[in-house]
């Protein structure tokens, strides 16, 4: 078969060692038996390759990187023409390796199987850790000079050979401490050595089966090496070689009962002798010892058990950008506090029915612990039973004021939570409509206008005055900045992003398309071919409305792996778009209704969309108010340069709808203390590691059809108490208690009792109760 060639270097430019490796690996999948790999310092080469049933011969030209023939197997053979770079042959696993020079450092690390022939001499640490497994043939690692310091540290097995020809240092070819903690194998080596580790190893002469097996194994050795012409010197005169071997386990013992005395002798004759009678505990020979029980109590007690209710946050808390705890509405629906458990999530998001229930790719289920035992709790539909709520009722007027400029997610959000902590708040909105993107975007089949229209009808009654088709200016601004106390800027992101290619100025932008559809401006797509740019959450969106427009086909593509995950991608595929990455727009014909790529394909395209992104229009800032790359620039608080003004949601950077309602509350927490003069204290909280909950409780339950009282009995309460008295049952000297307290109670242990054994932690299923070191 014809030698297959690769090269390392293509055009003046080095392939990396990743993609050279596949190459490799191709070509022997296709059945190449013969590769010529032209090298530009890779790495890995030769290594990894299954030859299954055939032999595979690989040339190497040098340089070559670090690691050749690393994890080879039996039936590869690797040939390098010139020396080679660190760790060659590590944890060879049968392949053969010729290096025609020098190997550096490392070689035949950990090998288990296979040969290695070194044309010159090694570098340090070669041949450490090496083994052997009984069923095959030990490893070999053979040097034509010489090799460095550390040599066959740690090895347990295999055979090496330094043949001793031109040494680099003739009264030393083994290098500086070999053989340190070396328990199996053997070196065979020929010259001056100055040391080796004595206690781990010894020098012996060859025996006659030695001998025989070195003059048999000279002769491939030195063919492979093409220095044939040294054989006679190198078996003529077997005494010049040595061979070192470990000391068994036998032996060992008996060397350390030469050398060892007793601790009774160390103290009389070497202890006491310096220090006196007791040494530094002299002092304390004459107190009266008091023994301890085995069982003990009290601060005797090595651990001792703490009762860590909501010291972590459950996962799907933690998780959501809001932070909604779940598992306390599930602990209300347990309880029969239905009203309270629904009314409870409009404390962190004023739209839960929109975002929970329909929008959000809810982050609180993907982690929810109760998804490992049969389904996470239905949090979407559990959102959904908040529609009708009414408005919690405001705190009591402050005499505060507050402006939002925004009225998308993040600014309703901010809103909400500043009138509902009782301060006077004016929101400003561009459109005659509330929602930002979720109104103006979002398709009508993921977000039913209703529900969200019900949603927005609470924000009258939570007191926030609502001014619409306000397209704020500067001076308009400045106006607003005089007349409150605080500003928030969420004015979101709706400038869309362009690509520049010939003819984009033909494509229609993705935010366009959308607010179109949503306003009634359906385009007529019937029997045409779509090509959307940009396979994001919002290319997948206008892929599924081309659909709805008539589109007969639609094609998203992206110049990396698509982004869009979740419902999105869901819909748009089962509606029959095809994605296709990577691919670089080059130009686009509108007459001949083809857009063509950077890799010279094309496509056709009727109606091409623009979906890479949008950025926020700030022109209306003034200048002292920072931005980087477009965005408005704030601290860890949502504060811009400017102390009185801040920023959240997608005016600051790109994100979910939940993170903008999440950033809305918080904004609004870090404006409420500084307005009622105290410190921003977040609460800040680890998420439950998952191995704390004790799942082994809960059995696997189907459900077909969605129960909010059934779902609260799944959830596992990740680190809050479900009172379920299992601490109290399985302490069997009675130190748990529990006590009741004004609307909630608390489980406490008795000192005096409890004996640490840490039962009350091992079995408690919401990984509450926490074993400290008691000090």
């Amino acid at each position: 078969m014809k030698q297959f060639v690769i090269k390392g270097n293509i055009d003046g430019k080095r392939v990396p060692s990743r993609i050279l490796e596949e190459q490799i690996q191709e070509a022997v999948r296709d059945g190449v038996c013969d590769i010529h790999i032209i090298a530009d310092g890779q790495h890995g080469i030769g290594g990894r390759i299954w030859p299954r049933d055939k032999n595979i011969q690989i040339m190497v030209e040098a340089p070559v990187g670090q690691r050749v023939g690393s994890m080879g197997m039996s039936g590869t053979e690797i040939i390098v023409k010139g020396s080679a770079s660190d760790d060659v042959g590590w944890l060879n696993c049968g392949a053969k390796i010729t290096v025609l020079g020098d190997v550096t450092n490392g070689a035949h690390n950990a090998g288990a199987q296979g040969i290695l022939y070194v044309q010159g001499g090694g570098g340090a640490r070669c041949d450490t850790m090496t083994k052997h497994n009984p069923r095959f043939e030990p490893l070999q690692s053979w040097y034509f000079r010489d090799v460095g310091d550390s040599f066959a540290e740690f090895k347990a097995g295999g055979i090496a050979v330094v043949c001793g020809v031109n040494p680099r240092n003739p009264e030393n070819i083994l290098g500086y401490r070999p053989c340190v903690g070396m328990v199996g194998g053997a070196i065979y080596f020929r010259g001056a050595m100055q040391e080796y580790s004595r206690k781990d190893v010894k020098c012996v002469e060859l025996t006659p089966q030695d001998r025989q097996w070195l003059t048999e194994n000279m002769k491939p050795f030195l063919k492979a090496i093409d220095r044939t012409d040294y054989y006679n010197e190198l078996t003529n005169s077997p005494q010049s070689w040595k061979k070192i071997i470990a000391y068994t386990p036998v032996e060992k013992a008996e060397k350390k009962k030469t050398q060892k005395i007793s601790a009774a002798e160390f103290r009389v004759k070497t202890w006491e002798a310096e220090v006196g009678k007791g040494g530094i505990f002299a002092e304390y020979m004459a107190h009266p010892l008091t023994m301890l029980p085995y069982i003990t109590t009290d601060a005797d007690r090595r651990n001792k058990p703490v009762w860590n209710n909501e010291k972590y946050a459950p996962p799907c808390a933690f998780n959501c950008p809001t932070h909604i705890p779940t598992h306390k509405r599930a602990r209300l629906i347990r309880e029969g506090r239905m009203r309270d458990a629904l009314e409870l999530v409009l404390q962190y998001s004023p739209l839960p029915a929109t975002v929970c229930g329909q929008i959000c790719p809810n982050l609180c289920m993907q982690s929810c612990t109760r998804g490992m035992i049969d389904k996470p709790l239905n949090v979407q539909e559990l959102g959904r039973l908040s529609l009708n709520l009414k408005a919690p009722k405001r705190a009591k007027r402050t005499g505060h004021k507050a402006a939002v400029v925004g009225g998308g997610p993040a600014g309703l959000s901010a809103a909400w939570q500043l009138s509902l902590k009782g301060h006077d708040v004016d929101l400003y909105e561009a459109e005659d409509k509330l929602g930002g993107k979720i109104e103006l975007c979002i398709p009508r089949e993921r977000l039913p206008h209703k529900i969200l229209l019900k949603e927005l009808s609470r924000f009258k009654e939570a007191g926030v005055n609502v001014h619409l088709g306000k397209k704020i200016n500067g001076k308009e601004f400045e106006k607003i900045c005089k007349a409150h106390e605080v500003v928030v800027v969420a004015c979101g992101a709706h400038e869309p992003r362009k690509l520049e290619f010939q003819g984009s100025e033909h494509a229609v932008p993705a935010i366009e398309f959308l607010k179109g559809i949503n306003f009634g401006e359906l385009p007529s797509l019937k029997g045409k071919k779509v090509v959307v740019l940009g396979a994001g959450n919002v290319g997948m969106d206008a892929a599924s409305q081309a659909f709805e427009c008539g589109a007969a086909s639609v094609i998203a593509v992206d110049v990396q792996r698509p982004a869009a995950f979740g419902k999105e991608m869901e819909i748009a595929k089962a509606k029959g778009t095809e994605i296709i990455y990577p691919k670089f727009a080059d130009r686009y014909d509108k007459k001949a209704k083809k857009i063509y790529f950077k890799d010279n394909t094309s496509m056709d395209a009727d109606f091409v969309v623009i979906a890479v992104g949008e950025t926020p229009a700030v022109d209306f800032l003034p200048p002292g108010i920072h931005t980087e790359k477009g965005w408005i620039a704030v601290n860890e608080l949502g504060q811009t340069s400017d102390v009185k003004v801040f920023a959240i949601g997608d005016a600051t950077k790109p994100g979910l709808v939940t993170h903008a309602i999440g950033q809305g509350r918080v904004i609004a927490d870090v404006i409420h203390s500084q307005m009622m003069h105290y410190d921003y204290m977040p609460e800040i909280k680890q998420a439950i590691p998952y191995d704390k909950v004790k799942s082994v409780y809960y059995e696997r339950c189907g459900m077909d059809e969605f129960s909010a009282k059934k779902d609260a009995e799944r959830c596992l309460s990740c680190g809050a108490c479900r009172d379920c008295h299992i601490c109290e049952s399985v302490c069997y000297w009675g130190a748990i208690s529990r006590i009741e307290k004004k609307r909630s109670y608390e489980y406490v242990v008795d000192d005096s009792k409890c004996i640490g054994c840490g039962f009350c932690a091992g079995t408690c299923p919401c990984g509450v109760w926490e074993m400290t070191e008691n000090i």
